[in-house]
């Protein structure tokens, strides 16, 4: 509107300005102007009176039409007031009804829910009074259809367990509860009456040999399908024994309770109370006895009885196993009782762990016990005795490598016939084996948790090992012992990082998402790599080092005035070299014999490295030499040096890249090694026409400064200026 009003403005402003021009003296038109404007108005003003004459016709029809409009829409407005009120009648009317309806029809809902509740009532009250007629009729049936249209799928309780009727479900479920206990005890006296018609337990005997009739087995099969299907109603994890805070036994189908009784009874007159059998020094009689009955008596459960449990529904429970489970949680009650005693005496700990783990093992491999299962070990891994478990398998592991270090010859070797490739000292085979008895003894534990625990003294052990192989180091042992055992101990812990179980525990310590799948011994592994590192290159100098005390004659002959070699005369090797070679032989057969084969090749190599810098900087560097003296070290080093090595390489001038690109200066034609030099110094010379140069002679090593060096270790080359 602002917007509309300054336009109409401006336009007025532009009509004035162009009525009385830019001269001041024109003012008094605007006197004139007013006259003009106001009398245009009184006009208009005339046009548009509808009493007027003279006014428009087309706005004279239009007003009329307007006042007709609204005429017509005052009358609408007051019939729509007078509806307005008829309706207000009317609803009031109608939610008087509705209020009236409601009632009724609540009262309605009400008397429809007592008819379905009691309706529901009558159905229990039906089911029970017919299985009251039939509880003890010939047809056994049909007390268990009717027990299972109380409790089964899409049962009675199944139909109330969304309404909010307590005490209806309470009634329902207390009828339950009772024919439950009726149902059960029949069928569970007639099931035991028929497992003592067959001789049940079966005590030492094979299956074969504990063989029941047909018509017996066919009876008992009837029977535990019955009592699979007459079963508590609701969940049955609320059923769950809970030993300790952290055993829990789930509830085991009545079939297989019946079938462990006459164990538990047995179980529990020899090992409890005051018998002999019954002694905290031998938990191995208990153990064993529960792993025999199991043995002996799984197959038949499993072979009979899974069929009527499928039949039954029940669909994710082996019956061979939960029969397995029922001995073995009686093994779990009576050490619950005897740990608290036991644990006060390590002895008696140490002796109970160890007859434990196998238990568990066998227990696994023998009848496929599951890891979920409650186990014997779940009573040793709770964490009051835990870490009494971890202190005493640290003490044990610790003295036993302590032990095997301080005998008379820890380092002798293992097997003399496999000298050639492998040499493993005695005491690196018994620490591999410890650890790996470690691993044994921890494998069946059933959290990652625990097993991480017993790898960590895995891994501690490892330092310990390696910093005792130090020490002896340090006190006087020869260095390939040692350097044998780190070896031996660095190749089995590669293997056992890409094992199955190691692998496991890798993913338990960084996710099964990590970056990058490794080992978990890697760090000890670079430790240990990093240790035999140290000591191969102490080994090395002192072999060098014991090699070049033998070359001061060598290394100071006549070389510079050495006369030609006659060719009618086989060229000799030095005299003044014959002790330094001698030792070289020997120290290379020393190792070979000493060290495993991959330790000794990496010395060789080695030694190699360390004699072809020595000869270049502590002999050529320093010597001049006659075309006779070039001659004869050329010899010295390509048929004897070379050859001392020729059996560890194929390629021995690969090894002595120095010594063999000096012995190829020294003995090339003289206008050769005239012509290399003058390309070496050419002003004119690049980098690349000097490595094409070097590599035309046959050169593998030397750069130009160094080839020129050799160079001038010649007698017969001229003189530079």
């Amino acid at each position: 509107m602002a917007d509309s009003k300054s336009s109409v403005d401006e336009r007025l402003i532009a009509r004035f300005n162009q009525e009385l021009g830019a001269d001041l003296k024109n003012s008094s038109k605007c006197g004139d102007l007013v006259k003009y404007y106001r009398s245009e108005l009184e006009d208009l003003r005339d046009k548009i009176t509808v009493t007027d004459a003279g006014c428009i016709p087309s706005v004279k029809g239009m007003i009329d039409t307007g006042r007709s409009k609204l005429a017509e829409l005052d009358e609408k407005e007051k019939r729509l007031d007078g509806c307005a009120e008829k309706l207000t009648d009317r609803i009031e009317t109608y939610h008087q009804l509705m209020g009236e309806v409601g009632e009724k029809m609540a009262q309605i809902r009400v008397l429809q829910t007592v008819r379905d509740y009691m309706a529901l009532i009558k159905d229990i009250e039906n089911i029970s009074q017919e299985l009251e007629a039939c509880i003890n009729g010939k047809d056994d049936s049909k007390p268990i259809a009717l027990y299972v249209a109380l409790t089964g799928p899409n049962s009675i309780l199944d139909r109330i367990s969304g309404i909010e009727a307590p005490h209806l479900k309470m009634y329902a479920r207390n009828t339950a509860f009772h024919w439950h206990d009726v149902l059960t005890a029949k069928y569970s006296t007639e099931f035991e009456a028929l497992l003592k018609t067959i001789k049940w337990p079966n005590m030492n005997q094979s299956l074969e040999q504990f063989n029941p009739s047909k018509e017996n087995i066919s009876k008992l099969v009837l029977l535990a399908e019955y009592l699979f299907l007459v079963k508590l109603p609701g969940d049955q994890d609320l059923l769950s024994v809970k030993l300790t805070p952290s055993i829990i036994c789930p509830h085991y189908t009545t079939p297989v309770e019946l079938f462990v009784k006459p164990f538990r009874l047995r179980f529990q007159f020899h090992f409890t109370g005051n018998k002999q059998t019954n002694r905290l020094d031998r938990p191995e009689w208990y153990l064993t006895q529960v792993l025999m009955w199991a043995k002996e008596n799984h197959i038949f459960v499993g072979q009979h009885f899974q069929s009527p449990a499928l039949r039954a529904g029940i669909v994710n429970s082996s019956v061979r196993l939960e029969f397995v489970r029922g001995l073995v949680q009686l093994a779990i009650e009576k050490l619950i009782v005897d740990i608290e005693q036991i644990i006060q005496d390590e002895a008696l700990f140490a002796h109970l762990i160890d007859e434990v783990l196998p238990f568990e093992q066998d227990l696994k491999t023998s009848l496929g016990y599951p890891n979920s299962y409650p186990s014997v070990v779940s009573v040793l891994v709770q964490p009051v005795f835990f870490v009494k478990w971890m202190a005493i398998e640290k003490k044990f592991t610790t003295d036993k490598m302590d032990a095997m270090l301080n005998t008379a010859d820890p380092f002798e070797l293992l097997d003399p016939a496999n000298l050639d490739e492998l040499k493993i000292p005695k005491c690196a085979d018994q620490f591999i084996r410890l650890l790996d008895a470690i691993k044994e003894r921890y494998c069946c534990l059933p959290q990652p948790s625990q097993q991480l625990q017993f790898l960590e003294l895995q891994l501690e052990l490892i330092d310990n090992f390696r910093c005792r192989l130090l020490q002896l180091y340090n006190d006087g042992v020869n260095p390939t012992k040692i350097l044998n055992a780190l070896n031996y101990l660095t190749s089995v812990l590669r293997e056992w990082g890409e094992n199955v179980h190691y692998l496991h525990l890798h993913a338990a310590l960084y996710g099964p998402d990590a970056d990058e799948i490794s080992s978990v011994f890697d760090q000890k592994i670079e430790e240990l790599n990093y240790c035999h590192q140290k000591l191969v290159e102490e080994l090395v100098t002192w072999i060098v080092h014991e090699i070049t005390a033998r070359s001061r004659p060598y290394r100071y002959d006549q070389w510079p005035s050495m006369n030609r070699h006659d060719a009618k005369e086989t060229l000799m090797v030095s005299a003044t070299a014959r002790e330094m070679f001698q030792a070289t032989i020997n120290h290379l057969h020393d190792m070979e014999q000493e060290l495993s084969t991959n330790v000794f090749m990496v010395v060789v190599r080695m030694i190699a490295t360390e004699l072809d810098q020595w000869m270049i900087s502590s002999m050529v560097a320093n010597t001049k030499f006659s075309t006779g003296g070039a001659e004869q070290f050329h010899f010295d080093m390509t048929r004897n040096l070379f050859g001392m090595f020729s059996q560890y390489a194929k390629k021995t001038n690969l090894l002595f890249k120095r010594i063999n690109d000096s012995c190829t200066l020294l003995t090339m034609p003289l206008g050769s090694a005239i012509l290399l030099r003058e390309t070496l110094l050419s002003p004119t010379g690049d980098e690349e026409s000097w490595t094409r140069a070097l590599q035309e002679v046959g050169l593998a090593i030397f750069d130009r400064k160094a080839t020129l060096d050799v160079l001038d270790r010649r007698n017969d080359m001229p003189q530079i200026g």
